[in-house]
């Protein structure tokens, strides 16, 4: 049976796997479909060792997320949808039972940390003086009731709501970064908090008793910290300035009894600095950035700050020579740290020694691992894969990577009546430098029939696709059951392959990376005798949204094309995105200094060679890369008679073909597949 768009709401993706301290119970959760209200839900599910299966721990119908385990092991914390306001911290007990809310941020909480006496819960959330104010000094309202005194409910929720509108209009904004995802920030500031539940009674957790501490400072966005061992100290990020310009941060101390005296510990460079942990034995802060003098082109790098002797700024990069990514760190005892690594188009688990800089693979595979995380006793791992076979699914081990078990099937019954496609890898070489690229195709084709062929792109450009990517697995299998073939490759600009691969496109977005692109093409058509040279089309997000229009701009050879969220006007994107500082990294110089030459490079600038009938998907609420990138294309193929269309959807942003309104999702694939079949002839 073929994999249809509207399959979606049947596809399961199991993620964010916790296990207990002493290794013998994991939770995860389930990312489903919910039908009835366009949405999602994500249920918790608790596996214990040792026994068959696995079962539902938390109510079906609401988005429960980032499970974590308390240090004790007789709680679990994790995010929630089923509060009033957001999504907030609620804990229960790992012997099941119900879920009580910890916090009641005004406009959620971004993440969240437990201390090490599980006592502690230290989180993130947005907040703006006025709430910041009314967090720290609560003031008791007085709601009418619904029951008896329903007019004056209906009149309080009314003047609630008018209120809250009445306060963005108009929308004053006086600070650069303003706006994230698909919502203004309005005055707000990412806060770090301490909330104290060292009083929490299971018995009585309805009225929890809890203390709200906060350690950060308005007018600077923080990242989520660590505790100290003693739970008396937090170390956190904040960016030094306004993130849209600068991507420096300053790494910091706070002691919780007086959080007005944070103690400077140094500055780093990079977007992403996070993940901050403390070692077991509690010498060592660990932290993810880039080296500065590689600017935005490194690859993601662990660096280490020695707690015991504290020099202001030294901060040891132990991944120096590795040449690969490390990401999603973890310590796996006092000398060594976990870490994941897109590498060679695999994603895997692999160790590092903190003292000789040396790395060993631990879990490994022909598949993407894409999460993990390991007991406190250090005896189990568990993590999350995608594969081409799956979208995706939860595995354990132990601490060695021996003893595998597979925890779910979670689309087993599906993929026991829809035969994903299988993946072919194919090699070529260019310039001297190797690539690699894959063809999907369906596992019953007829070699000795012409089949039409879909070249993808990836975004980022720092990104790595492999054939387990699993944001694309319903995409790329929909494209496949309607008879196409899909190729992609790894340009130069991509992670997964070192430093100087990630760097040869700074300051050269286009030509580069899209000569690698046609290689690549040229070579599964010279390979593959059954792939019709004359019906391509071409796709690409982001990144691969300019890398499409781009290439339709320079070439006649595609016969549909289809643009997605792409970065089309590098004057219009580098003054309008929420991250302009990394793009005046990306091409070197002020913005206001770069017109004429970043112009060129700009598809809108060679908009009148355009040939390929092209389809423009964008997303309202996108900040990332704003709308106005993808008017600006359409107008002037219009302008210029050419063969485009424009699709808008309201509410969604950036995130649309992985986290978008499913109804979105499903319809975004079909046009996809109706632009190809009306022009890929």
């Amino acid at each position: 049976m073929s994999i249809k768009s509207k399959d979606f709401v049947q596809i399961k993706f199991p993620n964010s796997p916790a296990i207990s301290p002493d290794g013998k119970k994991l939770v995860f959760a389930v990312k489903k479909v919910n039908q009835k209200k366009n949405q999602y839900k994500s249920p918790i599910y608790l596996k214990i060792a040792g026994r068959s299966g696995y079962k539902q721990f938390t109510a079906g119908n609401y988005v429960d997320t980032a499970p974590q385990f308390s240090p004790s092991g007789d709680h679990l914390a994790f995010l929630s949808s089923r509060a009033e306001k957001g999504t907030q911290v609620f804990i229960m007990s790992i012997d099941g039972g119900e879920a009580f809310q910890v916090t009641e941020f005004p406009q959620g909480v971004l993440g969240f940390s437990w201390s090490h006496n599980s006592k502690l819960i230290n989180v993130i959330a947005r907040v703006n003086e006025e709430e910041l104010e009314l967090i720290l000094n609560p003031k008791k309202e007085k709601v009418p009731s619904f029951v008896l005194e329903p007019v004056e409910y209906k009149a309080y929720k009314s003047k609630k709501e008018e209120l809250k509108e009445i306060r963005t209009d108009p929308r004053v904004i006086s600070d650069g970064y303003c706006r994230e995802g698909t919502s203004y920030l309005d005055g707000r500031f990412t806060q770090p908090f301490i909330v104290d539940i060292s009083e929490f009674d299971d018995e009585k957790a309805q009225e929890i008793p809890k203390k709200i501490i906060h350690i950060g400072e308005h007018g600077f966005h923080f990242s989520l910290g660590t505790f100290s061992l003693d739970n008396k100290t937090v170390f956190l990020a904040r960016y030094a300035e306004d993130p849209t310009l600068t991507l420096e941060q300053e790494i910091l101390k706070v002691d919780i009894s007086d959080p007005s005296e944070k103690i400077f510990i140094g500055r780093v460079f990079g977007r992403g600095v996070e993940n901050l942990q403390l070692s077991p034995d509690g010498r060592y802060l660990s932290f993810h950035a880039i080296r500065k003098e590689k600017i935005v082109y490194d690859d993601s790098q662990i660096f280490l700050f020695d707690v015991k002797k504290h020099e202001v700024g030294n901060f040891v990069c132990i991944t120096e020579n590795y040449n690969r990514s490390a990401i999603q760190s973890r310590w796996f005892s006092k000398d060594t740290l976990l870490f994941l690594c897109p590498r060679d188009g695999k994603i895997n688990i692999h160790k590092i020694d903190i003292n000789t800089k040396e790395t060993e693979s631990v879990v490994i595979g022909d598949r993407n691992i894409n999460s993990f995380t390991i007991s406190k006793d250090g005896s189990r791992l568990a993590y999350e894969v995608s594969h081409v076979s799956f979208p995706s699914d939860i595995f354990w081990c132990k601490a060695d990577g021996s003893g595998e078990e597979r925890v779910t099937e979670a689309n087993k019954e599906y993929l026991t009546t829809h035969i994903p496609a299988k993946a072919e890898e194919f090699n070529f070489e260019r310039d001297g430098v190797n690539f690699q690229g894959w063809l999907l195709v369906s596992p019953d084709y007829n070699p000795n029939e012409k089949m039409p062929l879909v070249l993808e792109i990836h975004g980022g450009p720092a990104v790595m696709w492999t054939p387990h990517e699993k944001t694309l697995w319903h995409e790329w299998n929909t494209l496949v059951s309607n008879g196409y073939a899909v190729v992609f490759c790894n340009p130069r600009g991509s992670d997964g392959y070192g430093v100087d691969f990630r760097a040869a496109i700074y300051k050269n977005w286009g030509n580069m990376p899209a000569a690698d692109i046609l290689k690549s093409l040229d070579t599964v058509l010279t390979k593959y005798s059954f792939l019709d040279p004359n019906r391509i089309a071409v796709t690409g997000g982001s990144y691969g949204g300019y890398m499409t229009s781009w290439l339709v701009t320079q070439t006649d050879r595609f016969k549909a094309a289809i643009s997605q969220r792409g970065v089309y006007e590098f004057v219009a994107f580098s003054t309008t995105t929420d991250i302009p500082a990394w793009f005046e990294k990306q091409y070197e110089g002020e913005i206001i200094d770069r017109f004429s030459n970043i112009w060129k490079d700009s598809p809108v600038a060679h908009v009148r060679n355009l040939q390929t009938p092209l389809l423009i998907i964008h997303s309202e609420n996108d900040f990332r890369v704003p709308v106005v990138n993808a008017e600006q294309l359409f107008w002037l193929g219009k302008r210029y008679g050419k063969t485009v269309e424009l699709v808008r959807y309201p509410r969604d942003g950036h995130e649309l073909s992985r986290s978008g309104e499913p109804r979105h999702v499903i319809d975004r694939i079909d046009r996809i597949v109706d632009w190809i079949q009306k022009y890929n002839k």
